[in-house]
């Protein structure tokens, strides 16, 4: 069976019903309500700092209080177009930069433009300010470690997360980084020292949290793990259903082979290959040195193509990622 075989079976008739009309004006408030909310968030992850406490306090001139989503009226029209979280953040942090940017340190900026999939800007900017530098904090040290990860260089992620780790071996977000790069790795020990790193701060993590839930664990809040390898692992490893993949992708939009792994679980559910090829899509568009997202993409649409009985269907992105793939 092809990869979306399943999607083009015989679907049961249903009857169309013509849906209530939707009241404008709630869908306005939830809206407004929910942008209130996302543009504080977007600080904080502009900052890198989930404990961080903003208060916007935005009045008009008779000194009224005035909710964020009318004081910047079209920054929120722009948002509200976009149904992904992570390019809904990245129109808010563009705003933010207009204030914060210069207020920023750098590990900060390369966790900027890392997390918001400008993994190249991430490099040049680390190239030109960090990388001359005699000492890096453990900060400056972990970020560059995340970046390389995202260029799947897991090579050089290795040099910087292994002197984070060194420098500061109590500090267990760089515990968490070093056991993160060491997962990796091909090698037996190396993977297996990993585990009982992470297995340490997890247990001490879930302790503090009094968490059930593990995946609590790796999403965005004052000392949580950050690290896609191992939200990805267990995962994986758990079986977990699609709801729970759903829920950790947006924390690691900016992890390609995150990425590539939902397409995948997406690809095995039941009526979601569509998703599964619109995910694939997106991602070697904005990781073009991905070459394995590249391949599974570029063969995908072509089994697509074969059950559609479209031969060009989709040509224009075939054409881009198989000029990628063969460079």
């Amino acid at each position: 069976m092809g990869f979306f075989s399943f999607l083009f079976g015989k679907k049961k008739q249903t009857e169309k019903i013509n849906p209530p009309a939707e009241d404008q004006s709630v869908k306005n408030s939830e809206s407004g309500a929910k942008f209130d909310l996302e543009i504080v968030e977007a600080y904080k992850r502009y900052h890198s700092d989930p404990s961080s406490d903003i208060s916007l306090g935005i009045e008009d001139q008779n000194g009224k209080s005035v909710p964020p989503h009318v004081a910047y009226s079209q920054i929120f029209s722009e948002w509200a177009k976009i149904q992904s979280k992570w390019d809904r953040m990245s129109v808010l942090y563009e705003f933010w930069d207009n204030s914060q940017l210069e207020k920023l340190e750098d590990w900060q900026i390369i966790e900027r433009y890392t997390k918001d999939r400008y993994a190249t800007k991430s490099l040049n900017y680390f190239r030109k300010k960090i990388e001359g530098k005699d000492k890096l904090s453990v900060e400056e040290l972990m970020a560059v470690s995340k970046l390389y990860r995202v260029l799947l260089d897991n090579d050089s992620a290795m040099i910087y997360a292994e002197k984070a780790y060194g420098k500061f071996p109590s500090n267990d977000l760089a515990k968490v980084e070093y056991a993160s790069v060491l997962h990796l790795s091909k090698d037996t020990v190396k993977r297996e020292k990993s585990h009982q790193i992470i297995g340490d701060v997890l247990e001490k993590k879930m302790k503090e949290n009094e968490s059930q839930n593990i995946f609590d664990c790796f999403i965005f809040s004052e000392n949580y793990l950050d690290s896609s390898v191992f939200a990805m692992a267990y995962l994986i490893n758990s079986d977990a259903d699609l709801e729970m993949w759903d829920y950790v992708a947006e924390e690691y939009y900016y992890c390609p082979v995150f990425r590539y792994e939902h397409a995948v679980k997406l690809s095995e559910s039941e009526n979601t290959g569509l998703r599964a090829l619109a995910k694939l899509t997106s991602l070697s568009q904005e990781f073009p040195w991905f070459t394995t997202a590249l391949q599974s993409t570029v063969k995908n649409i072509e089994s697509m193509r074969i059950q559609l009985g479209k031969p060009d269907f989709m040509e224009k992105e075939y054409l881009e990622f198989k000029n990628n793939f063969q460079r």
